[in-house]
């Protein structure tokens, strides 16, 4: 199985974490605010451009950092946590999470576990170009405070929990590229939907959806390559149109979107590979993992929705 690069620290040093989260994370100062003895638990797993893990300490905290190249996004699952960026300034809390943009100093003080993200700069920047179907005239600029409580955040934050969830497990199948590439775009998308900055407006402006004949193309770039990790971005730029295009002529032509469609590719030709396979020498698990299935449980309702039976059961009869 593919390794995900990724660090876990406990520690009760100050220098030694000050060292090791300066590295993974972002330059910073860690100063002790708390009446408690200091200790931190950190895990972090990368998945290129998106890393994404939690981080808690045994007392508060107060951390300066500057994020050179970065966003930090941090979910924090208690409050208040009092956090500041540039000019601005908010109180965080499970339903409030912040954002902390390139290059501006940034201070917050942390009393709980957070689920915290850091996203390169220029992929964020170019997620926003496919959505836009054209250059941003800047960089993108989030607003300190995301809402996470409910709508487009609440929903992303959910993503965003299950994702680090399924990492937590060293054996899981999202630790595959197949799997994994998807999900960090769909998290980078996500985000750029469910926040509020100078390119909001544009992005939830209706669009045309394209024709019969590009979800055509599209679908047969799908069939050709799902046993790619393939992304709705990399279909979009196949078939030389735009990602919200393209979302918008495969829910009018078959009432789905891209991804949809590809996963009952996926799902079509997983049942062929389990009813071709050998049980002695292959898993469910092989089969699930190989055409992208990043949960095992979840491919087994998916499979036995379709088919009428679970997926070891196919495996059984050939």
């Amino acid at each position: 199985m593919h390794e995900l690069p990724e660090v876990t620290l406990h520690s009760q040093d100050l220098d030694e974490t000050r060292d090791i989260a300066t590295r993974v994370l972002h330059p910073h100062k860690l100063s002790v605010v708390g009446d408690g003895p200091f200790g931190i638990a950190l895990h972090v797993v990368s998945l290129g451009a998106l890393s994404i893990g939690w981080l808690s300490y045994t007392t508060a905290v107060r951390i300066e950092s500057t994020h050179p190249g970065y966003y930090q996004v941090n979910i924090p699952a208690a409050g208040p946590m009092m956090a500041r960026c540039g000019a601005e300034e908010v109180v965080a809390g499970p339903g409030l999470g912040t954002v902390y943009t390139p290059e501006r100093p940034a201070e917050f003080t942390v009393p709980a576990p957070l689920l915290a993200m850091r996203i390169g700069q220029r992929a964020l920047n170019h997620e926003l170009a496919l959505l836009l179907d054209r250059r941003p005239r800047k960089p993108v600029e989030l607003g300190l405070g995301l809402d996470v409580s409910s709508g487009r955040g609440a929903r992303w934050l959910a993503l965003v929990q299950s994702l680090s969830a399924d990492l937590a497990d060293p054996k899981a199948l999202i630790r595959q590229p197949m799997v994994a590439a998807p999900f960090a775009h769909s998290v980078l998308a996500g985000l750029l939907l469910a926040s509020r900055h100078e390119y909001s407006d544009e992005l939830a402006a209706p669009v045309a959806a394209v024709g019969p004949p590009t979800v055509r193309a599209a679908q047969a770039y799908i069939e050709a390559n799902a046993d790619r990790p393939l992304t709705v971005t990399d279909i979009a730029k196949a078939t030389g149109v735009g990602v919200r295009g393209l979302q918008q002529g495969f829910h009018r032509a078959l009432d789905m979107s891209p991804m949809r469609y590809l996963r009952q590719v996926r799902l079509r030709e997983a049942h062929r590979e389990l009813r071709a396979a050998d049980p002695a020498a292959t898993t469910v698990g092989d089969v699930a993992a190989r055409w992208g299935f990043g949960h095992q449980g979840r491919f087994a309702v998916e499979y036995r929705r379709r088919y009428g039976c679970p997926p070891a059961e196919t495996l059984r009869m050939t």
